[in-house]
């Protein structure tokens, strides 16, 4: 009878412990599961945009040296997690001096093993070739011009190269160019209106044209203001200083006689071709000729800096190393990061046009052991 009940005794233990690892065991996978998800997330987001950052730094660079650059485009991230699970117990049967002190009651494990696949696609072709060098569409500069806030200025000198008549050039060619300072006050009185909620850009309800710049509300404070930003844009003040003025915005050169405002775009190219200039070229690379010769920047271009150095540099928003030399974007040079960040949201919309899988091989790469 004793023996009955110590083996009874000893099934339900059994059963218990079973149970219990049973239990932490789901409980793990629980814990594990959703931790996996938030902690790999952000760890691939973060590779992903670091090497977008030095992919397109390092296009820049070769360009300068006029060399090619092949990009690949992330297609796919697919993330397989693994996870087993190992539970133990052990039981002494007979006088407890046999094994007193050499048992472990309980033992248990959970393994997590996590292999990523990684997918590229090449970009190349007709596709990326228009989008890189077709202008900025006049709705898209419209939308970031709306959104830029306290950049707005920014943004329209980085973006447009033509108002009117009024020219912000890439580049300084000839030794008696200069800045035009008529656009860059333009920019200056198109913020300050903007910020006193007297000038906006909106969609033009009758759809004669895309956009329209409303100035409403400026007299007498305003008054100015606005008289000087249509003389900048050739267009005559109205004698009524109550009424609205509605400028209608294209997306062209200026004609004679027209009373609304014609603008025209850069490219991301052209943006790319700004950063380039901006590289600073080693000595030796400009003794022996490797790098192209890049002329004065404009207004865009003028206060952005792309460093090299032999050393690796420490705090730098984005670094490569090419032909022996760190080339890199400063961490607290705000402008060329503010323009680095523009080029290459505006040159990842030309490779997620571009990249197509269906119409190029991709390249799968798992990433583990």
């Amino acid at each position: 009878m004793r023996m009955q009940l110590y083996e009874t005794s000893n099934r339900l233990i059994r059963i218990l412990i079973t149970l219990f690892f049973l239990l932490c065991t789901l409980s793990g996978c629980a814990m594990v599961g959703p931790r996996s998800i938030s902690m790999g997330r952000a760890d691939y987001n973060e590779a992903i945009n670091k090497t977008e950052d030095e992919q397109l730094l390092l296009a820049i660079i070769k360009g300068r040296y006029c060399e090619t650059a092949s990009l690949l485009a992330v297609s796919g991230v697919a993330a397989n997690v693994r996870f087993s699970s190992r539970a133990g117990a052990q039981f002494g049967i007979g006088p407890t001096e046999n094994y007193k002190g050499n048992l472990v009651p309980f033992s248990a494990g959970l393994a997590y093993e996590e292999n990523p696949t990684i997918t590229y696609a090449p970009v190349h072709g007709e596709r990326y070739l228009r989008q890189l060098l077709s202008p900025i569409p006049l709705d898209v500069l419209v939308l970031i011009i709306r959104a830029g806030g306290a950049s707005q200025a920014t943004y329209l000198t980085m973006l447009a190269n033509r108002i009117n008549d009024l020219v912000n050039p890439d580049f300084l060619i000839t030794s008696s160019a200069g800045t035009d300072h008529r656009f860059q006050r333009f920019v200056e009185l198109n913020k300050m209106l903007s910020e006193l909620g007297v000038l906006h850009w909106v969609e033009d309800p009758r759809k004669e044209v895309p956009f329209d710049i409303v100035i409403t509300g400026y007299a007498p404070t305003c008054a100015g203001q606005a008289r000087e930003y249509l003389q900048l844009l050739g267009l005559p003040f109205p004698p009524d200083a109550s009424k609205d003025i509605i400028l209608p915005v294209s997306f062209s050169i200026k004609e004679s006689g027209s009373n609304g405002v014609a603008i025209s775009t850069r490219s991301t190219y052209d943006l790319i071709e700004i950063l380039s200039a901006a590289i600073e070229i080693p000595k030796a690379h400009v003794r022996s000729g490797l790098a192209a010769p890049s002329p004065p920047p404009g207004l865009a271009g003028k206060d952005i800096h792309i460093h090299a150095s032999k050393e690796k540099p420490g705090d730098t928003a984005v670094r490569v190393r090419y032909r022996g030399y760190w080339f890199y974007i400063n961490d607290n040079d705000i402008h060329t990061k503010f323009f680095y960040r523009m080029v290459r949201i505006l040159w990842s919309v030309s490779i997620a046009e571009a990249a197509d899988q269906r119409a190029a091989p991709v390249l799968t790469i798992p990433v583990g052991q």
